[in-house]
């Protein structure tokens, strides 16, 4: 019986222990199989990581030399630019250089404004019997070799059109400008006749001319450079024998009105001989003031 007993306890025990022996066999198989699964993946994942890094070497490679095409580039549109700028530098110089012969090429030139026009048009030789009359009648100037005479630009409305007036001689052009204070009162203005980029870059001054005039400074300019003086400094030039100061009155010609402006000689030294107007020591022995509104002298502007 105590026989019996042991052996069935013993096969229950084998039993037992081939039944734990089974299952642990199936979790040691379970658990191979999934570290053999995460070393797959492991493998996988650095694969991965090895192609991206190389990616990520082959992204660097590529931005340096990105970097140095566009810093190759960068010197090169410096290059361009410093090119571009000298080349605007030289074309500022040869637009003034245009200017300033444009200018010299007009120095025997004058221009009247507010001279009446025939409402129907005038011929070149009417307009040059006008100026014959207006130099003889009005500025007592008689002889004078006029080239030619003729009115600019197209007449829009009632106003009179500017006449261009070409001296033969320099020297009756400033004859005529040395005269031009007889004008004073008949709304006539002679002034230089420059090119359109002179003369708007003496307009764009007025403003301050105007405002250096109404404080009572001297204000004049030699041909598109305007000069401010204080009246004590006018007085001293006024007294000196040897030395003479232009006054210009200025009138900007907009659509038609005048311009006033005149140069000296010695001005017109300095300039190439760029037209000129009269020194204020001839205006001081007219007994006029450089202040006083009226054609082309005078820093007073009419209006």
């Amino acid at each position: 019986m105590a026989s019996s007993d042991s052996s069935m306890i013993k096969a229950l025990l084998e039993s037992q222990e081939n039944s734990y022996r089974s299952a642990m066999e199936v979790v040691i198989k379970q658990i191979r199989e999934k570290i053999t699964k995460l070393e797959s993946n492991i493998a996988d994942i650095t694969t991965s990581l090895e192609f991206n890094q190389r990616e990520m070497d082959e992204l660097k490679s590529t931005i340096k030399n990105h970097e140095k095409e566009i810093e190759t580039n960068k010197a090169i549109m410096d290059k361009q630019i410093s090119v571009i700028d000298a080349c605007k530098s030289r074309i500022e110089s040869l637009e003034e250089r245009c200017n300033y012969m444009e200018d010299y090429s007009r120095r025997n030139n004058i221009l009247i404004t507010g001279v009446e026009e025939r409402s129907g048009g005038e011929t070149w030789e009417q307009t040059m019997a006008v100026v014959l009359f207006l130099l003889d009648d009005k500025m007592q100037l008689p002889g004078l070799d006029l080239k030619r005479a003729h009115r600019v630009g197209r007449r829009l409305d009632a106003r009179p059109r500017p006449i261009v007036v070409h001296f033969s001689r320099y020297s009756d052009r400033e004859a005529v400008m040395r005269n031009v204070r007889k004008l004073k009162g008949t709304n006539i203005y002679i002034n230089d006749d420059l090119c359109a980029a002179s003369q708007a870059v003496k307009n764009a001054q007025m403003p301050q001319f105007k405002e250096a005039s109404a404080r009572g400074k001297i204000a004049f300019f030699k041909h598109t450079k305007l000069i401010v003086k204080e009246s004590s400094a006018r007085r001293n030039n006024l007294q000196s024998d040897d030395e003479s100061l232009n006054a210009e009155a200025e009138h900007p010609i907009n659509q038609g009105e005048a311009t006033l402006s005149t140069d000296d000689e010695g001005s017109l030294a300095s300039t190439a001989a760029i037209a000129g107007g009269a020194t204020a020591a001839t205006m001081a022995e007219a007994g006029m003031d450089a202040g006083s509104g009226m054609g082309a002298t005078g820093n007073g502007v009419e209006g």
